[in-house]
């Protein structure tokens, strides 16, 4: 139970209702109560009564307790399940920020449909023992030692008899508490494999679709359902049995106080009303027990569930953040890399090492080199989306793991090599990336730099036409072009291009490089890029080699009277290249 306190903790923040909560529990079971003993005396009145005047103020009485009842009842869910909510919003809050802030490394090895389960069912299942199973719990503890308490100063024989299929039953949850607990972690594991497996498919339909695998994903779903199905079924015995232990005490309860009770009162040594008041009051004590009993089956899988949720919660990010602050407007954009080597966490060989160069504000560098060179690495090293392992990388002479996370990532404008879109209009995922509101001028202004003015007037509505998940009614190319355009919106002083026009044709090629060109003026940029004609106009370009080490530097004619990789490779281009046009102007021709 300790690790359910930790998160008990978090209710206290609204203690106030919280409070007001708790106390409408125990006013609302003395209402119940209440009720009970005013009709059992009533009845023990009522045989020997020759006047129905009392029955005036029994039924006064009964209306305000039933009122009293009523109203405490109410606002005890209402004041305690708000709260639980409240909490459940903070939590989930302070999950997705985690999720955020922690580096490219831990997403890397999580599986998305596991991380999404933690956020969603976990945390559901977690609030629903800390705030209405704290409610029924809170509410049996008050209504057990009063109701049976008070059965014992009538009939402590029969009082006691009744204990005994309580006792069974707690008996009973106790041997089962293990059994439920293995089987809520194997359901909760396997509740996040399904989500996981949906996810990845419908984010990939397109490749499902493409390569005819929906049969065979259907399937592998299929198995992983079944699995859930199992762990679902063997949770489910256990709780069937919890279940019968529940409700087989609650029947032998009513059957002890048949025999007993019965038999008493036939030879009137138990009045009637007390009678009624056994039967009454071992239904207001079972039904918080039965909750109770819903609650024990819900504890295994919500203490699983804050394993899981803590889990994420503790993790660490190895990328601390600095706390030097740079006003944007003194940002340059010199940038200096100094013996920088990083190999990722399941790695065997660096992709970075020893890597030395810097490149002057306003200057731009590209990076090439064979698949697997570290190009990526090294463009996500700058904005400490990766940490170097060692090594130093200098922003205007500031060491970048001195700055805060802001004042460095503010100054960044990034386009991924995945271009990845949110499922949202063109224009905003446009808007994104700028830190300000902008015009529709503003805008259509970007959207005719990335040459997609006469694509995006096809849509069927324009610039506020929805691009579908992952921007997956856009070509690669279109989607390239939109995060340059979003990269673009924020106006950075940094620009780091990705591999960012490997979809696009030769011609837009051409027309995208001498847009960038004229945006990065006065801005430093860097683009890594496996097609060499996009580095070609580049002040410098830094050549990598295939275990992360610098093979060369310089122009693209300097490298060009050079033996090596880089003259290689821009000959064996220029030969496609030129064989590429030459059939097409041979089919052309033809037709």
């Amino acid at each position: 139970m300790a690790i359910l306190l930790r998160f008990f903790r978090r209710f206290l923040a609204y203690r106030t209702s919280l409070l007001l909560g708790l106390l409408c529990i125990p006013l609302a079971q003395l209402c119940d109560v209440g009720i009970t003993l005013l009709v059992g005396d009533a009845l023990d009145r009522a045989q020997d009564a020759s006047d129905t005047e009392w029955m005036t103020r029994v039924l006064l009485l009964m209306g305000a307790y039933a009122v009293g009842h009523s109203v405490m009842r109410f606002y005890q869910r209402w004041l305690i399940v708000v709260v639980s909510r409240r909490v459940e919003v903070d939590l989930k809050t302070e999950l997705f920020g985690k999720l955020v802030s922690l580096p490219f490394a831990y997403h890397d090895r999580s599986r998305s449909g596991d991380v999404v389960s933690r956020v969603t069912s976990d945390v559901e299942a977690v609030r629903m023992v800390l705030g209405p199973g704290l409610m029924y719990t809170l509410g049996a503890l008050v209504i057990l030692p009063i109701s049976i308490g008070y059965l014992f100063t009538i009939n402590a024989t029969l009082a006691l008899m009744m204990t005994l299929p309580m006792f069974t039953m707690g008996l009973t949850m106790k041997l089962l508490s293990g059994r439920l607990h293995r089987q809520s972690v194997a359901v909760q594991e396997s509740i996040s494999a399904i989500s996981h497996r949906a996810q990845e498919n419908f984010g990939g339909i397109r490749v499902v679709k493409g390569y005819a695998r929906e049969d065979s994903q259907a399937d592998q779903f299929e198995g992983t359902s079944a699995i859930n199905r199992d762990n679902q079924v063997l949770l489910g015995n256990a709780r069937g049995v919890t279940n019968a232990a529940i409700y087989g005490s609650f029947d032998l309860t009513f059957a002890v106080i048949l025999l007993i009770g019965g038999l008493a009162a036939v030879d009137r040594t138990l009045p009637i009303g007390d009678l009624f008041k056994f039967i009454d009051l071992t239904i207001k004590v079972f039904w918080p027990l039965i909750a109770i009993g819903w609650i024990l089956g819900m504890l295994p899988r919500a203490v699983a569930s804050a394993e899981r949720v803590e889990e994420l919660l503790n993790e660490e990010n190895p990328i601390a953040e600095g706390h030097e602050k740079i006003a944007r407007a003194d940002v340059r954009g010199a940038l200096a890399f100094e013996d920088v080597s990083f190999t990722y966490e399941r790695g065997t060989e660096p992709a970075l090492s020893g890597v030395t160069v810097r490149v002057e504000a306003g200057e731009t560098l590209g990076v090439v080199g064979p698949t697997g060179a570290g190009k990526s690495t090294l463009i996500n090293l700058v904005g400490r989306l990766f940490e170097a392992d060692s090594g130093r990388i200098h922003l205007d002479g500031h060491e970048v793991r001195e700055l805060a996370f802001d004042a460095l990532r503010g100054t960044v404008g990034y386009v991924p090599q995945d271009s990845f879109l949110f499922s949202e209009t063109y224009e905003e995922n446009i808007r994104f990336g700028a830190d300000h509101e902008m015009t529709d001028a503003e805008v259509d202004a970007l959207i005719e730099r990335v040459a997609m003015k006469d694509e995006v007037a096809c849509f069927p509505e324009g610039k506020k036409t929805l691009v579908g998940e992952r921007g997956v009614t856009l070509s690669g190319g279109q989607r390239q072009r939109t995060c340059i355009a979003r990269a673009l919106a924020r106006d950075p002083r940094i620009l780091l291009l990705d591999d960012c026009l490997s979809a696009v044709d030769t011609e837009t090629e051409k027309e995208l490089v001498g847009s960038l060109r004229s945006a990065g003026e006065g801005r430093t940029v860097i683009v890594a890029a496996h097609r060499l004609s996009t580095v070609q106009a580049a002040d410098r370009i830094l050549v990598l080699t295939r275990s992360g080490e610098v093979e060369a530097i310089g122009s693209h004619d300097e490298l060009l009277e050079r033996e090596g990789w880089y003259r290689d490779t821009w000959e064996q281009q220029q030969r496609t290249e030129s064989l590429s046009a030459a059939v097409n102007d041979e089919v052309g021709g033809a037709a």
